[in-house]
């Protein structure tokens, strides 16, 4: 424990839930954490920076409990779905959308470049001719503006 200016003491469990309502509440920044312990507090810039770590730590945990209790739940949503439901459409809905919570499906890279159309290996080989082939007009289109420039 560490004593500011005034000579108060504070818990170290007790400034790191302050950091996590910073952070969370007030979205401080890390710097606005760091004058606030380092300033405020007056604690040294590397017990600062593990107080900030573990606040950070912290939030990861609160988050990922929050996180779990969701998936959960729209977990268990689904299963009554896939489980109750007499339209075979739905239970196929149902049953893709399972697998995707789950992770069974690889994730598909999307490029806004093409208008939102998966990116395969047979595109961006059309790309690559594309622009070989550019690449050959170019080269025709300098000789012949030399040719032009020397007559």
């Amino acid at each position: 424990m560490a004593k500011n200016s005034e000579t108060k003491e504070f818990d170290r469990d007790q400034i790191i839930m302050a950091l996590v309502k910073m952070r969370i509440e007030k979205m401080a920044t890390t710097k606005t954490m760091l004058d606030f312990l380092m300033i405020d507090l007056g604690y040294a810039q590397t017990y600062s920076y593990e107080l900030i770590k573990e606040a950070k730590k912290k939030i990861i945990e609160i988050f990922s409990e929050e996180h779990n209790e969701s998936f959960e739940t729209y977990k268990a949503r689904l299963e009554e779905i896939i489980e109750s439901t007499k339209n075979e459409k739905l239970r196929l809905e149902a049953i893709k959308e399972m697998n995707k919570l789950l992770g069974l499906y690889k994730p598909q890279k999307v490029d806004i470049t093409t208008d939102g159309k998966a990116i395969n290996d047979i595109t961006l080989i059309k790309l690559i001719e594309v622009k070989k082939d550019e690449g050959e007009e170019d080269k025709k289109d300098d000789e012949n503006n030399i040719k032009h420039e020397e007559d």
